[in-house]
């Protein structure tokens, strides 16, 4: 176990507390990609029994933050490379992409104000360097775009990968050169889906997913 320790549970505990507890402790980078949980010793930590913790952790195992295998360790899950480029960026792009075609006729101006009050949470969260509301932010601006398109099912896609995507979001964030310069690279974004142009507006939004996904791996951007 890392040095991180839980806090102690009240007995009304249950395993949605507890997950709760360790999916904050992941998100926010205490817990780390590849360090191993033990139920024993979290069970002595939260002082309740094994049970919920072990149905906790299997809610989270759902949600793609951990990984484990019979009989063996539970680890922090860990994103290659490969796996953000042939499993993540697609998903988020064909949820994202479709979402905006849907949403975007029905935009009005408290629609562009809540994504520019999104954008100014971003800044303000930059120059302070709190990564945690910056990716708070962040994940408001994309998830406003999957809601406004009231799509059951797409919405229901986007939650089952939500916490995959916000994990994403630390790791890429924890990357970036200057955080300050995180809500910049939303600008062109918005401004191209006021013309109401969607197909632009597309290419805009796909162009945004590839560059902040490569730039934070090293790779180089879609943008050209």
């Amino acid at each position: 176990m890392p040095p991180f320790r839980f806090t102690e549970q009240k007995a009304v505990s249950l395993r949605h507390r507890i997950a709760d507890d360790i999916r904050r402790a992941i998100l926010e980078g205490k817990l780390k990609p590849g360090d191993r949980l033990v139920e024993l010793e979290m069970s002595k930590q939260m002082g309740v029994s094994r049970g919920p913790i072990r149905e906790a952790l299997r809610v989270l195992e759902q949600e793609g933050l951990l990984h484990s295998q019979p009989f063996k360790e539970t680890v922090v899950a860990e994103f290659s490379t490969e796996e953000v480029v042939n499993v993540l960026i697609p998903i988020r792009l064909t949820v994202e992409t479709y979402a905006l075609r849907k949403a975007l006729p029905a935009f009005a101006q408290e629609d562009f104000a809540f994504l520019e009050q999104c954008l100014e949470n971003m800044r303000k969260s930059g120059e302070s360097n709190d990564v945690v509301n910056l990716v708070e932010s962040d994940l408001a601006f994309h998830e406003y775009i999957v809601v406004k398109s009231q799509l059951s099912n797409l919405m229901n896609i986007w939650s089952s990968i939500f916490n995959r995507i916000r994990l994403h979001f630390f790791m890429q964030d924890e990357k970036y050169e200057d955080i300050t310069r995180v809500w910049e690279q939303h600008r062109p974004l918005i401004d191209t889906m006021r013309t109401g142009q969607i197909e632009l507006a597309v290419t805009e939004l796909t162009k945004h997913i590839y560059d902040m996904n490569l730039l934070s791996l090293g790779l180089p951007m879609h943008r050209k």
